[in-house]
């Protein structure tokens, strides 16, 4: 580089820096995938000249990674075990109910408003991001807490970003309309957007089922707050109706179709690079198998040992007999039955971690079985690698139907996770060149759209740090109660206007005719 060359960098950094907004994410450690997500975000703000601090309230205490290489990161340690109780609670029923129920939602907003009021008990700690002067907030769906306290400090610029697709709450709080003919709620729901007359009875029934619980998780982070904001501090729902705009982590190619406001902008696969050269030992493993490798992966969050020692069994046996391909399967380090399983199947290696979008990169990946986690379910779609699905829980049933709406893959419900099912449903994919093209088709729609997710993003956010609160993309459907928004009080006048005129005119009918049965008589 030459000297002038440098001099200008030097320059351009400068202004890079002196232009530069402060920028807060608030990121609750309740799964490495959350942190990953935020992380992302943070390097992509950070390399564009930001100025960006990470804050991680410690939900769970095992999440110890920071998903940056590059932003400041703060962390709240040792606040309460709230949340690593019910989500034992809840993790305990995992593989012995086809999907979670409103008891276990119940659970999970009770821990979470409660995690939100320990934080406020420790607010004086907060006073350092009050004042750092931010410009502008990230907070996640996972919970409103977040916006709450952000507005507590005083930081009224927000953005809201969902680390899944469109979360139910997100779009009823942004006043996004929902269909439920045709747009499936996305927790604890295995439908997609064809649904039969009880399939959309059963989806009208959870999507009401899930706004109530959001409304009762969302009382409590409110009441958490008022606890030191007092008792006029606004709702947790309505600051979340007043944010600016709101970050989706999908994309248009995968996600089904549905109706989304100007504010809601999809940044699907945003920090997923082209795929690196894999080291070793991963390098000469690609490399194994007549036929090629195909991956087993439960994600980060539910641990192997949950797996029935049957259904491990049952796993390394069926793997085996597929002789042509090598298997990479990731276990917990401390899932010793697994790993002893597989330790003498010479096509199959168990390992803790691996470089998994770079290994789905490889041609040689023929098949890639997991979870339904979303940010898996980008790596592989843009990577084009058909999959199967066996989804586990929240909205990874959402994701296992959008597989199969898309033609990606196939899915095997969890309690029905057997050889038999598992052999079906390899055999389905491996010899049915469709879920290949298909893949290879919502790959090339990904990579070659005409506006990429890292300009979209960094493009909107500039914008807001420029122009602050946007309440020109504030629909009035987010002011609407309840009832307003979906019409009742209409719906109900409508329908009482012919029930009194039936009611009015049969009354008349029975008068005159015991008036007319009088008269006879006498």
């Amino acid at each position: 580089m030459s000297s002038w060359s440098l001099v200008c960098f030097v320059i351009l950094e400068i202004f890079i820096i002196v232009d530069g907004a402060k920028i807060l994410l608030y990121t609750p450690s309740v799964s490495p995938s959350h942190i990953v997500m935020s992380g992302r975000m943070a390097d992509v703000l950070v390399e564009a000249g930001h100025d960006v601090v990470l804050f991680i309230p410690e939900y769970d205490a095992s999440v110890t990674m920071n998903g940056t290489k590059l932003a400041k990161v703060w962390r709240m340690n040792n606040i309460s075990d709230a949340f690593m109780k019910g989500m034992e609670e809840v993790g305990g029923t995992l593989f012995t109910k086809p999907y979670g129920d409103p008891s276990d939602r119940i659970i999970f907003e009770e821990v979470v408003g409660d995690m939100c009021e320990a934080i406020m008990d420790r607010h004086k700690e907060l006073d350092v991001l009050r004042n750092y002067g931010f410009d502008v907030v990230f907070t996640e769906m996972i919970d409103l807490c977040g916006l709450g306290i952000m507005r507590f400090l005083g930081i009224k610029n927000h953005i809201w970003h969902s680390t899944t697709p469109l979360h139910d709450n997100v779009a009823y709080n942004l006043g996004v309309p929902s269909p439920v003919s045709y747009v499936s709620t996305t927790e604890e729901n295995l439908l997609g957007p064809v649904m039969s007359f009880t399939e959309r009875a059963y989806n009208m029934y959870m999507y009401l089922v899930t706004l109530r619980l959001h409304h009762y998780g969302t009382d409590k982070a409110t009441e958490a707050i008022r606890k030191y904001a007092g008792p006029s501090f606004p709702s947790v729902r309505q600051i979340a109706s007043e944010s600016t705009i709101a970050f989706v982590n999908s994309d248009e190619f995968l996600d089904p179709a549905r109706p989304i406001l100007h504010k809601t902008i999809y940044v699907g696969g945003l920090g997923i690079q082209e795929a690196k050269q894999i080291e070793e030992p991963f390098a000469s493993l690609v490399q194994k198998g007549k036929k090629g490798v195909i991956l087993f992966s439960l994600g980060t969050l539910v641990p192997t040992s949950l797996l029935d020692e049957t259904v491990k069994k049952e796993i390394v046996e069926l793997f085996s007999e597929f002789e042509d391909y090598q298997f990479i399967i990731k276990v917990d380090s401390d899932d010793e039955a697994f790993i002893k399983l597989a330790a003498n199947v010479k096509n199959i290696k168990t390992t803790s971690w691996m470089p998994q979008s770079d290994i789905l990169g490889s041609p040689r990946i023929k098949l890639f079985i997991m979870h339904g986690g979303y940010n898996s379910l980008l790596e592989t779609s843009i990577r084009g690698v058909p999959v199967i699905v066996i989804p586990l829980f929240a909205d990874q049933f959402k994701n296992a139907k959008t597989i199969e709406y898309r033609g990606l893959g196939v899915i095997i419900e969890k309690l029905n996770l057997n050889k038999q099912t598992l052999k079906e449903a390899m055999i389905q994919v491996l010899e049915n060149d469709r879920y290949k093209k298909a893949a290879l088709r919502i790959s090339h729609l990904i990579k070659n759209k005409p506006f990429k997710p890292h300009e979209v993003f960094l493009r909107w956010t500039n914008f807001v740090v420029e122009n602050g609160l946007l309440p020109e993309l504030t629909p009035e459907g987010s002011q609407l109660s309840f009832i307003e928004y979906f019409c009742l009080d209409v719906i109900f006048i409508i329908l009482s206007i012919p029930l009194i005129l039936i009611y009015v005119t049969g009354y008349f009918i029975r008068r005159i005719y015991f008036a007319t049965v009088k008269v006879k008589r006498e």
